[in-house]
């Protein structure tokens, strides 16, 4: 009996090694690393959306109450949006999961629109 459970230990330890190796395969540290830090920059940068969403609240509304009032509700939701954008980063940075670490959220980050129009 003992040598059955240890040829099945031993069966299901390779198996595991086997199925691990595959997803060693797939991981990349640079790209972990760059999704780790687009995580840690859209946790700090969230209330930034605030001030994303102000133009775009400001244009869709007839006066400004009602831009005033959509410029708060559409800075919470994307405030939110981006928080929880890079907690997911942060939280799966060493695995590519189906996205292949790429982001799930655009842009990337808040910094990403000025980045590319100053460095263009």
């Amino acid at each position: 009996m003992k040598k059955i459970a240890m040829g099945l230990c031993l069966m299901l330890t390779l198996s595991t090694v086997a199925a691990g190796s595959e997803l060693v395969k797939e991981m990349n540290s640079n790209k972990a690393l760059e999704k780790f830090s687009r995580g840690v920059t859209n946790i700090a940068t969230s209330p930034g959306e605030f001030i994303n969403q102000t133009p775009t609240a400001m244009e869709q509304s007839p006066d400004y109450l009602t831009g005033t009032v959509m410029m708060i509700g559409r800075g919470i939701g994307y405030t939110l949006l981006r928080f929880g954008a890079g907690l997911y980063d942060l939280a799966t940075f060493p695995f590519p999961g189906k996205t292949k670490y790429a982001p799930i959220m655009y842009p990337e980050t808040i910094v990403t629109p000025v980045a590319e129009t100053t460095i263009s």
